[in-house]
């Protein structure tokens, strides 16, 4: 074999490692993945969402659904028997704030 062949092919075979390493790996058993919200202030209790999960304002008009579970919102108190108070967003210092039902969220 010549070099230039031999170097083409160690080059594909680095190449096919390299690449094959990235494949999206899926995940099995009961296994969870929680986002948490970033700056939450310490002493709170952080809740998550569950697919479908609506966010209402104060005049019950939903500002947010969620269409994955697991994503973190920080609590900040209880509105009623039915509702949490809550921020949702990425950061909890640039989060919004709403209301969702106790029953559509999930706690660590």
């Amino acid at each position: 074999m010549k070099t230039g062949t031999i170097k083409l092919l160690g080059g594909l075979a680095i190449a096919y490692i390299l690449f094959s390493s990235f494949k999206k790996k899926s995940l099995t058993g009961n296994v969870k993945a929680y986002l948490h919200q970033s700056n939450v202030p310490t002493g709170t209790t952080e809740v998550f969402s569950k697919d479908g999960t609506q966010v209402y304002d104060n005049n019950f008009n939903v500002i947010y659904t969620y269409d994955t579970a697991g994503i973190g919102m920080t609590m900040t108190g209880v509105k009623g028997t039915e509702m949490l108070s809550v921020v949702i967003g990425q950061s909890f210092m640039n989060g919004i704030p709403g209301f969702v039902f106790k029953n559509d969220i999930q706690y660590l």
